[in-house]
């Protein structure tokens, strides 16, 4: 009952914003049980045992337009713990809109979460919160995130033009899903890394991309789903041309305790 509530209580939380609550849903269905209470109780209670369901909480929102910006911009997102959920739109005009949902105890120990933009970053440093962020597709954007107890949940839709991304998450899960028409820049790596915790893939590999998929699990399980492309070892597959190929898209995931469950098409 316990494990149950405070698991439903998250994804109101992530849901209230009304921004891709099945990836977010997602998430904290790979995520083994030991890391669920970790987290949630992390979240629930940063200096006590605060077993509230519905602590008051107060929102923060952060915009910016592109502007003259022309070069590659780089999102860093440091949360010790929550939940991120990344997706993107198709709006040239848009830099970043970064909604944050903060408790109020939180606030009164470690102030307000700020949002910079400074040297082709953005840029967010704090300690608990849920995290709505949306990138628009005028320019092109690399993406690392890190997570100490949280999930987070990156949509790659609606044309982003994405290069590198790292994903890394002590306890907790990773949710990555990408559709063939995203615009990948150069030849892009993706290191989706928990220790405690599971990752779950879903990848529609645009067009005339080479693409190799990579697993390693301590303890726990790899199912990796890749029609058509060729099995380089039980946790290691690549399309026929990715050694041909003038762009590719490399995607490794690991994780210490948990599981991977990989779809690529």
């Amino acid at each position: 009952m316990l494990f149950s509530g405070l698991i439903e209580q998250v994804q109101v939380i992530m849901s209230n914003y009304q921004r891709n609550t099945s990836m977010v849903v997602c998430i904290f269905a790979v995520i083994v049980v030991g890391a669920i209470a970790v987290g949630l109780i992390s979240y629930y209670g940063t200096n006590s045992w605060n077993w509230n369901l519905n602590p008051p909480t107060t929102d923060f929102a952060f915009e910016a337009e592109v502007g003259t910006t022309n070069e590659t911009v780089t999102l860093d997102v440091d949360l010790t713990t929550g939940g991120i959920n990344v997706i993107f739109v198709d709006n040239a005009s848009l830099l970043y809109d970064i909604d944050i949902r903060v408790q109020n105890t939180t606030l009164e120990d470690d102030g307000a979460p700020v949002v910079t933009f400074l040297s082709n970053t953005i840029a967010l440093d704090y300690t608990a919160a849920g995290v709505n962020i949306t990138l628009g597709s005028g320019v092109n954007y690399t993406i690392n995130i890190h997570t100490t107890t949280g999930g987070v949940a990156l949509d790659l839709t609606d044309g982003a033009h994405v290069g590198d991304i790292t994903i890394s998450v002590t306890t907790g899960g990773i949710a990555l899903d990408m559709t063939d028409d995203v615009v990948l820049i150069g030849n892009s790596t993706y290191n989706l890394q928990t220790s405690t915790g599971g990752i779950a893939i879903d990848v529609d590999l645009p067009s005339g991309i080479g693409g190799s998929i990579e697993c390693a699990v301590t303890t726990g399980s790899v199912d990796i789903s890749a029609t058509g492309w060729t099995q380089i070892t039980s946790n290691h597959y690549e399309t026929t041309d990715y050694d041909t190929a003038s762009q590719t898209l490399t995607v490794i995931a690991e994780t210490t305790t948990g599981g991977i469950d990989a779809v690529f098409t």
